[in-house]
């Protein structure tokens, strides 16, 4: 049977939000004051243990962790850490055959974690963010990760990052909103992909999307 299709994203948003730099600025002067969980602070101890203080790959939103093992086996003299919310997914990436060493998959909120881990000022080498959710509808822009509370948190982490998506406007404000940070413009590329590196990757590559990748040091 045949992969199924996946749609193009659908948005009434065809340039980058007149908003994002508004709220840029705002988060880059507030703090977030929520509260975190104890499950959380729970699931970074093991995380925490693993670390062990040296610097680390980080594959947030991970899902089933197909990328994840494939940085593991690419950087082995890294350790990895893959996070996703969906416990589902996470459940799902036992499905794999071996499991190296140098990589941890665990359930966890990356508002949350990423917090935790910039204070307890973890080093992070490369961040990847493969194929958030776009959340295309203009009045869900905050959902967005450049545009949420929390990406201050995310800049502060440092190390560089990688983010691809199947929508342009995504790819745009991202770069974006980094900018405002670091000062400098960070391109938005088109790949040209022959080998997924996700399922979702797979999935568009099959119903040819176009798939745009930024890519910044954060250091």
């Amino acid at each position: 049977m045949s992969e199924s299709k996946s749609s193009f994203v659908v948005s009434s948003q065809t340039q980058p939000h007149k908003n994002l730099a508004k709220l840029v600025t705002k988060y880059q002067k507030t703090k977030m004051q929520d509260s975190i969980p104890k499950h959380a602070h729970d699931a970074f101890k093991i995380a925490d243990q693993f670390v062990a203080s040296d610097s680390i790959i980080l594959d947030s939103g991970c899902g089933v962790g197909e990328s994840s093992f494939r940085l593991a086996k690419q950087y082995p003299d890294t350790k990895v850490l893959a996070i996703d919310k969906s416990a589902l997914r996470i459940q799902r990436s036992g499905s794999f055959d071996c499991c190296p060493d140098n990589l941890l998959i665990l359930q966890a909120d990356c508002v949350h974690f990423w917090r935790l881990m910039l204070e307890q000022k973890w080093h992070i080498k490369r961040h990847y963010l493969f194929y958030p959710n776009p959340w295309p509808k203009p009045g869900h822009l905050q959902r967005r990760w450049h545009a949420h509370p929390v990406f201050p948190t995310l800049i502060k982490l440092g190390g560089i990052i990688t983010m691809r998506t199947n929508w342009i406007i995504y790819a745009q404000e991202f770069a974006q909103a980094i900018a405002m940070y670091k000062g400098n413009t960070n391109p938005v590329r088109q790949l040209a992909l022959e080998n997924a590196f996700t399922p979702f990757e797979r999935k568009y590559i099959n119903s040819q999307h176009a798939l745009y990748e930024v890519q910044a040091d954060l250091s």
